[in-house]
Order: C-alpha cells, then structure tokens, then sequence
C-alpha cells in the first residue's frame, strides 16, 4: 500500500538515482497498453483515450502510441488545448504523437468523440485530484460514464476519486478496470462501482528510492509556506544545551533549527555562558538558568519556559556535559516532555540517560546515537553488515518505542515498524558540531513535516548532503560551513543531489 505522497517521493527519489522520469511515464503507459491487449486480444475495436494536461495525461499518450503499434485504431481526446499542457514528459511525448498518422488527435473537449467508442480509457486526472471534476473534466467523464463502452480503463486512479480517501465528490469514471502503478493506493480498495477490478502494474521503480532517504523526501514531504503565515505557524523550537565547558554546541543545534524552517529558536542554557551564545546570533533567543550547568535547580524554570513558549519540539543534549546532577535533570525533563506529547530529541549527554529494557517512550521521541552511544543504551554492538545493523536498530526503536537515528557511515533511521537509510555524508563530516546540527535539523523539521521519523530521515539526508556539497566545491568541512550551506541544498536538494553522485 502507498499513498500519493510517498508515490511522489519514490519518483523523485528515482530521479535522483538517475532514472529519468519519462522513463516511469513510459513503462507507466506501455502497463496500460499490454493490459487493454491482453482483454482485447487483437479484436477489430475503437478506442478513445481522454488525456489531461498532468503527468496522467502523458501515461495515456504513451499507452495510445504502444496500443498504435499493436494496430488498434487509436484516437485521442485532449480536456484542454495543448498550450495548457503542465508536465513537460507529457508534452514530449505529445510531439511525438503529432507526428503520427496512426493516431488521430481530437480538438480538446469534443465530446461527440466518446460515442460509440468500444474502449475508452482515462487519462483525465491522476493522483492529484483535488475535490469536485470541473469542466470540462466533468463533462468528459460524465459522457464517458454514459456510453455503453465494451471495456473501460481507468489509468492509475479513475479521474473524481481520491486515491488516499476513496472519495468520490460529486462524480467520477467508472471504470471496469484501474492500472495502478507500483503498489495499492488505500483509495483503490473499496469502490468497486468506480475502481473495478485493480491491477498493480511495475513501472521500474528501483527498490532504492524507498530504502534511501532522497531528494524527493525533501522536496514532497517539507510543505511550502502558506501564504497566510504568521509568526511561529512553521514552528517554535525550544533547545536546551551547552554548559561552561561546550558553548558552541548549543548555538550549532539552535541555529540548525531555524534553517530547517522553524521559525522560533529558543535556547535555553546556564547563566553563565548566555551572553557567549547569545552573541553568536541575534536570530536565536536565548534564556537563562542559574549556575554554569543543568542541575534539578533549573527544571522548575525551564518547565516555566515550556509552558510560555508552547513548543513544537525540544531537543536537548548538545554539550550539556555529564554530570550526574546534569543527567538527573535530564531524565526529569524527559519525563515531563513525554508525559505532554510534546516530540522530544535527545542526542550527546541526554543519551546516556536512555536504557533499553528499562525505558519505553511514546513514539514521539528521536534517540540520535552514534555506534558507541547505541551500544551504551541497547548492549548491540553494530557490525558491517547493513541489513544485521538495521535489524538491531529496529529492534531496539520498536522496544523503546521511539525513532532512532544511528549515525554511521550509512545512517539507519527506524521507529521499530518502518526503517530506512541514508547515503550522504563523509568522513570529514566526523568531526565536533556536525551532530550538534544534525539535532537541530531534526527538531526544526518536526512542526513542518508532521511525523517525527520523516523528520529524522530528512534530517540525516540534508545535514550530510551539505557535508559532501563542501566536499565536491573543495569547501572545508565544519559544522560551521554546513549551516552556510544548508539553505542550498534545502531549496534545491534535487539540482545538488544530481551533481554531487550523477
């Protein structure tokens, strides 16, 4: 099962890996034409394929053009005029048809054109659906569901059905079959009057865009801001770290936060290092508590702090130090954290806190060790071997009930149900700070993406494609360069993920 999202995320991903996506359209529409051959089996029959202007559009004329090559008589109805066309594989793959003269190209909208026809096939609207069929896709499925069609084909989704829902607003085509591509959408399962018999066709898609955090996690699953945005809408992060001896921390992780895409820091840190960090930046607000580390003193305070500021996430450990009164406080605050649902990442001192076997959080919490660290909390030790690590890790997720992301050569993420891996990063990223920001990544990312285990895996995926970003323009590598250059490769994780591995 797969929703559109994680659809979307998969063809990006596919992309990044160097698939072209008309090459997914290609296969998604040849699976369209093998399946109408294999119900037809060479019969004398007319068909009409109605395509819209999205990428749906173009999976029904790639399946026109192999259904053309099998000598069926092909005509194809546009909804819209081909100056209106959005996805550029459609509008290639629409020269192509042009030039064509076994395939005859309607003027858009006619739809006199449907009549009589004996196999029609939609490829109005795919997953984007979006409430009730305007026109003129109203007025083409309605005729279509009018005529007494020998076979019906609905391409990926019939077009008025929400494919995530099964909603159905107003109308929508009536299908005797629907070729989906690469898995079940929850939509496809219940509606038989519009859905008719469901085939799942393999488009290509390569095992690796779901098993590797990529560009599209980036790309589909960080929403844009909302126009009507106001301050605090993206975001309120609350980080509490650093101590005399570990300033620089609790700046790194802060700032993180906010090139996430939060729009709040608050750090909260002893007293006596405030105006250290405070002076780093004006764009993170710092709050004091007394003395020069977390001791129980300060949860009183900090507790205060949390009930104003009304957070999206907190992160804490970076540079906090390991005292054990630091770590007490610590463990208390974690408490409190959970028992508000409030997510929670924890990393550096505040995971010596975790213990396999004796704690169980609420799902809600991201644990960010490195390979010592897990073995601190969990008594597995990791070896080479990727999948034999990940199964730890995912045992130890689904025990403690939290998110954990192992930092190693390649990253494991798993929440104990879902695990996945990421690639980028370097050894030069294994150096003090980049974890810091790594933190703060996850903790900025939460409020935007919603889920916490996407957050960590986006997380881990940006702060080392940053990292080999340095490395491919001979920057040096820093935790300190990384947040420069955070905000390329946020904005265009495609462009830069294709020319650092292409």
């Amino acid at each position: 099962m797969i929703t559109t999202l994680d659809m979307k995320v998969l063809e990006t991903n596919s992309v990044g890996l160097g698939l072209p996506l008309n090459n997914l359209m290609e296969a998604a529409g040849k699976s369209v034409a093998d399946f109408a051959d294999s119900q037809l089996r060479g019969r004398e029959v007319s068909i009409v394929v109605m395509v819209g202007k999205g990428g749906n559009g173009g999976d029904g004329l790639v399946a026109a053009r192999y259904l053309s090559s099998k000598n069926y008589k092909v005509e194809v109805l546009p909804a819209y005029p081909f100056s209106e066309i959005e996805h550029p594989d459609t509008f290639l793959n629409l020269k192509i048809l042009r030039k064509l003269d076994s395939v005859k190209i309607h003027e858009p909208g006619q739809l006199q054109v449907l009549e009589g026809k004996e196999v029609i096939i939609d490829a109005l609207l795919g997953t984007g659906v979006k409430g009730v069929l305007k026109p003129p896709l109203k007025q083409l499925v309605d005729k279509a569901n009018e005529e007494k069609a020998y076979l019906k084909i609905a391409v990926d989704t019939p077009s008025g059905l929400n494919p995530d829902t099964g909603e159905v607003h107003g109308t929508a085509f009536k299908a005797h079959y629907t070729v989906t591509f690469h898995d079940l959408k929850p939509g496809l399962l219940n509606d038989r009057e519009y859905t008719g018999e469901v085939v799942v066709a393999n488009i290509g898609i390569p095992p690796e865009a779901e098993k590797y955090v990529g560009p599209g996690d980036v790309i589909h699953r960080i929403p844009p801001r909302p126009r009507g945005a106001h301050k605090g809408s993206s975001g309120r992060i609350i980080i509490t770290a650093g101590s005399m001896r570990y300033a620089g921390a609790a700046y790194l992780a802060a700032k993180a936060s906010l090139l996430a895409g939060a729009d709040l820091s608050f750090l909260i840190v002893p007293e006596a290092i405030r105006d250290i960090v405070a002076s780093f930046s004006p764009d993170i607000i710092t709050l004091p508590y007394p003395g020069e580390y977390l001791s129980n003193n300060a949860i009183s305070l900090i507790i205060k702090y949390v009930e104003e500021l009304k957070p999206h996430a907190v992160a804490m450990g970076p540079g906090l130090g390991s005292d054990l009164e630091t770590l007490e406080a610590v463990k208390k605050l974690t408490n409190y954290f959970v028992e508000k649902n409030i997510p929670l990442v924890l990393d550096a001192d505040a995971l010596k806190t975790v213990k396999l076997g004796v704690d169980r959080f609420n799902g809600m919490v991201v644990l960010t060790p490195h390979r010592g660290e897990f073995r601190n909390i969990t008594n597995y030790t990791i070896s080479d071997d990727l999948y034999e690590a990940s199964r730890l890790v995912e045992t130890a997720a689904k025990n403690l009930n939290a998110v954990i992301l192992l930092k190693a050569p390649v990253d494991i993420v798993s929440n104990g149900e879902k695990t996945r891996f990421n690639k980028t990063g370097n050894p030069y990223m294994a150096i003090g700070g980049t974890g810091d920001v790594l933190t703060g990544l996850v903790a900025g990312l939460i409020p935007q993406v919603g889920d916490v285990f996407h957050a960590a895996c986006i997380a881990a995926y940006l702060n080392g494609l940053a990292g080999d970003y340095l490395l491919k323009t001979n920057k040096h590598v820093s935790a300190s360069n990384i947040l420069r250059v955070l905000p390329i490769v946020k904005n265009k994780p495609l462009e830069v993920h294709r020319k650092i591995y292409d």
